[in-house]
């Protein structure tokens, strides 16, 4: 939904410009939003996603260091994902691979979708109620 039409002439540096260009409108519509220099730095394990219950990276937080279809099932369980939004969310991932992890109002990577690139997060707002992940290659 969020991807952008890439030819083999474009340098890397406008691609990750129109990437950003393209995720700030996407981000919005979910209120994720790349955090300010004054946002704290959340507390979130290298390689990982983290999405907390508070703003500004505080709360009860959840991580994932692979993808995960089903926030409330097995292998890896955030609690609190069924009857608390998530209201702040880092992507702290450091694969070369997967350079963002793409987000799920729905279980099974289903309901409206948003893309966290490496390093990007949001801080305050209310992106929602996020229920699945899967890292992707870029956003």
């Amino acid at each position: 939904m969020f991807r952008e039409n890439r030819t083999a002439a474009k340098p890397r540096t406008f691609r990750r410009t129109l990437t950003a260009l393209t995720l700030s409108g996407a981000a919005a519509a979910l209120g994720l939003v790349a955090p300010t220099p004054a946002s704290a730095a959340p507390n979130c394990p290298s390689s990982n996603l983290c999405a907390w219950d508070g703003a500004n990276y505080t709360g009860n937080r959840c991580t994932w260091r692979n993808a995960d279809d089903d926030w409330l099932r097995a292998p890896a369980i955030c609690s609190w994902a069924d009857d608390r939004p998530v209201k702040s969310i880092f992507n702290n991932g450091t694969s070369n691979a997967y350079e963002g992890v793409r987000v799920w109002t729905g279980a099974n990577r289903t309901g409206l979708t948003g893309c966290l690139a490496q390093g990007q997060g949001s801080p305050g707002g209310t992106p929602g109620k996020l229920r699945s992940h899967k890292w992707v290659a870029d956003c």
